[in-house]
């Protein structure tokens, strides 16, 4: 007997001593804090910056940059629709002028190569409702960040309790089933380090819509929920990008999360050409103290611009 009790004993205290088993963390959780960590941003009312436009065509690398604004009040954006490029080569027809007929030898070179960029560095791709204010208002309030978190297990607002309605008569009623409407399935597919980041990352696939829910692929950060990369299936409204995945970088700068970069994963055509890489940067991002005039967008060019979030 007293063996089998100093077994016991022993066993016990290895019991105690190995590793536990940890649950793996909520992959709806992680999503519904990313989501909450988007709505606390507050930015300058007035941002300047400039949007580096860069497409590799025929093994030659060229780069548009646009001078640009956002104001954070009422979410407009302001770009100088002629990039620094064109400035620096303007278009010239060439051939031999007969009177009001102009015979050119060649095509003229394509401009804007993805459209005018008509974007903002503060974009969530849909994780916030709307891009956060300089300060809060009723749509951007500490309550709806509060409300997110209390949702982790779903990233939109669902019922989480209603009273049982009262029995008719006839067949007795056994249950009440109330359904979670959820855009996105999400699975937790490991960890990694982005930028320097120990990142959470989420794999989503969407439930319906997939051309509005666009993200496959999120790197959440494991202690602040910033998201630090993105991977979608398709960008912008319009255009080539719409045809290709593209992988969507962000930083931070002064006090707030911006977009830093988005990477295309594919070759695209746009005009006859071929771009074998293309790319949009958000660079030199500060805050502005004044309204830059306000430019006249081109009529009938393309532009690049988002979805509404």
């Amino acid at each position: 007997m007293k063996f089998s009790i100093a077994v016991l004993a022993v066993a016990a205290a290895l019991l105690a001593a190995a590793p536990r088993a940890v649950a793996a963390p909520d992959p709806y959780e992680i999503w519904g804090k990313a989501r909450a960590y988007w709505l606390q941003q507050r930015y300058p009312a007035l941002i300047d910056y400039k949007v580096a436009v860069e497409i590799t065509e025929g093994g030659n690398q060229r780069v548009e940059r646009y001078d640009s604004q956002y104001d954070a009040v009422d979410g407009t954006v302001n770009v100088d629709p002629v990039s620094d490029y064109q400035l620096a080569h303007p278009v010239r027809p060439t051939g031999i002028d007969v009177g009001l007929i102009v015979w050119r030898n060649k095509p003229l070179p394509p401009v804007d190569w993805l459209g005018v960029p008509h974007l903002a560095p503060v974009y969530s791709f849909g994780m916030a409702p709307f891009v956060p204010a300089p300060t809060p208002t009723p749509f951007n309030s500490a309550a709806l960040v509060a409300q997110i978190r209390s949702e982790f297990h779903d990233p939109n607002p669902r019922a989480t309790s209603a009273p049982s309605p009262s029995p008719a008569s006839g067949l007795e009623e056994i249950a009440t089933v109330y359904a979670h409407n959820r855009d996105y399935t999400i699975v937790l597919l490991g960890d990694e380090t982005i930028d320097g980041h120990a990142c959470y990352h989420l794999a989503l696939t969407p439930t319906h819509d997939p051309g509005r829910f666009r993200i496959r692929d999120a790197w959440i950060d494991e202690q602040s929920f910033a998201t630090w990369q993105l991977q979608e299936a398709l960008n912008f409204r319009s255009g080539p990008g719409t045809a290709v995945g593209w992988m969507i970088h962000f930083a931070d700068s002064g006090d707030g999360h911006y977009i830093s970069e988005e990477d295309a994963l594919a070759p695209m055509t746009s005009a006859g050409e071929i771009f074998t890489k293309a790319a949009v940067r958000f660079e030199n991002v500060v805050a502005a103290s004044r309204a830059r005039p306000e430019n006249p967008f081109p009529q009938g060019g393309a532009v690049l611009e988002e979805p509404p979030p």
